[in-house]
């Protein structure tokens, strides 16, 4: 540890010089998501939804209706869907570390 003063004010200064990725103190595992929104009534894509997970991550679906969402903790998720007009219901999803999770969303009015 290291001692820095300022101002008159002595702190202490902890460095993780040995440390490459600060961000992996407390290392989370993740999976991906990949999403599919379709419409109920006929199974049609639907472009430009929104996706979301646990309201923490999103992605916006393609002309194909696919989108994905990398680094999801791993674990019980709830996925879900919004479009102009139309709603997915939350579906659960199980996420796995470091696989693609596929879910499809289906969408209506």
């Amino acid at each position: 540890m290291r001692y820095v003063t300022l101002a008159g004010t002595s702190l202490a200064v902890l460095t993780l010089a040995a440390c490459t990725n600060p961000n992996a103190i407390g290392v989370q595992k993740y999976g991906t998501i990949a999403a599919f929104t379709v419409l109920a009534s006929n199974n049609q894509p639907v472009a430009n939804a929104l996706v979301i997970v646990n309201s923490t991550q999103q992605c916006t679906t393609r002309a194909d209706g696919t989108c994905q969402i990398p680094l999801v903790p791993i674990g019980q998720q709830q996925v879900s869907a919004a479009a102009a007009g139309l709603n997915g219901p939350p579906v659960p999803v199980n996420v796995l570390e470091g696989q693609t999770i596929n879910v499809t969303i289906p969408m209506s009015p």
